[in-house]
């Protein structure tokens, strides 16, 4: 049984093949410093990548990309959803933002994680490393900090508000 993410089912999921990485400035992946769930079967890895909180997700058709740094080989068809898997490949590649479909969803998601971070005892920034990513602290003109507030209080407010609030916005 295909999880729910997989490409068969989720056409925002980008298919790979993983080779080991060789000398050569071929850009490397390295999955273990991130918080990756996964299923295997006979046809490969079906990865689940949480990163700054939002799902990438990706099927490795050869190889297996959680045993150290690989090499991604990615098959792309040629369709209407090529930009989107270009993005998904650039963020797990580190060189591009964090795709997101449903960016307001996304907002409320980072404040229930904000929120989440505050209440365990997380300071502003460790919130923001977390939440937002790596960035200056607090940032030109303290928007990082700003942001993190905000962020904090929008999930309040929809704790508050109950659970509508945050399906619904």
């Amino acid at each position: 049984m295909l999880p729910i993410w997989s490409a068969a089912v989720d056409p925002h999921v980008v298919v790979a093949r993983a080779f080991p990485t060789q000398p050569g400035g071929v850009r490397e992946v390295d999955l273990a410093r991130e918080t990756v769930r996964m299923v295997r079967d006979g046809s490969g890895e079906y990865l689940l990548i949480g990163r700054r909180g939002l799902p990438l997700r990706l099927d490795v058709i050869e190889g297996t990309a959680t045993a150290g740094p690989v090499f991604l080989h990615y098959d792309l068809p040629d369709d209407h959803r090529l930009a989107v898997r270009i993005a998904i490949i650039r963020t797990i590649a580190g060189t591009g933002p964090i795709p997101c479909h449903h960016p307001q969803l996304a907002k409320r998601l980072q404040a229930l994680q904000a929120l989440d971070a505050r209440a365990a005892g997380a300071s502003l920034r460790e919130i923001a490393d977390h939440v937002l990513g790596p960035g200056d602290w607090p940032g030109d003109g303290e928007h990082r900090k700003s942001l993190v507030r905000r962020l904090v209080a929008a999930g309040e407010q929809m704790v508050r508000a109950g659970p509508r609030a945050v399906l619904d916005g």
